[in-house]
């Protein structure tokens, strides 16, 4: 099978866009503080700003899940643009890999036999989306990705393990 792409956008909280007026809110304040009373408030305002942009920036988070020729690359895409490979997984190393709820990844949940593994979520957070649990040696130590794989990807990884 050839090459395989999952985007995932994760969704903003509801707090997100209250932080996000308050920040600005605040900044027309300073502002309006800076001219009306002195220029001491600008300096706030100008933080206030940046602030934002960078909050902005950084806040915002895509994923994107790439499996070809038998490996499972997991990139973050950061702010829209900045793009880091967090995971590059062969499927030879996976150990288990199926719905949150399974009884195969019940021993890697929050008080299993195997609970003292790094979990790293990649999911978009849509209550409506069913996310799948993968459990895979990576560089020498085990892994739990949370993912929302698309159909052809779930299959592709079962039969991929199955081969191995």
């Amino acid at each position: 099978m050839g090459k395989i792409t999952v985007n995932v956008h994760r969704s903003r909280g509801a707090y997100t866009v209250v932080l996000k007026w308050a920040m600005i809110v605040l900044g027309v304040l300073f502002l309006l503080m800076g001219i009306i009373f002195s220029r001491s408030f600008l300096l706030p305002c100008f933080f206030m700003a940046a602030l934002y942009f960078w909050y902005d920036a950084n806040i915002r988070r895509d994923y994107e899940y790439v499996l070809v020729d038998g490996v499972l690359t997991v990139t973050v895409i950061k702010g829209g643009s900045r793009r880091l490979t967090e995971h590059s997984i062969k499927m030879c190393d996976v150990i288990a890999f199926a719905e949150h709820d399974d009884d195969a990844v019940a021993p890697y949940r929050k008080g299993g036999s195997e609970a003292k593994i790094r979990k790293y979520d990649y999911t978009s957070y849509d209550e409506s989306e069913p996310y799948w649990t993968m459990i895979a040696t990576e560089d020498g130590r085990k892994v739990k990705l949370l993912l929302d794989p698309s159909q052809e990807m779930i299959n592709e990884v079962r039969r991929k393990m199955r081969m191995h």
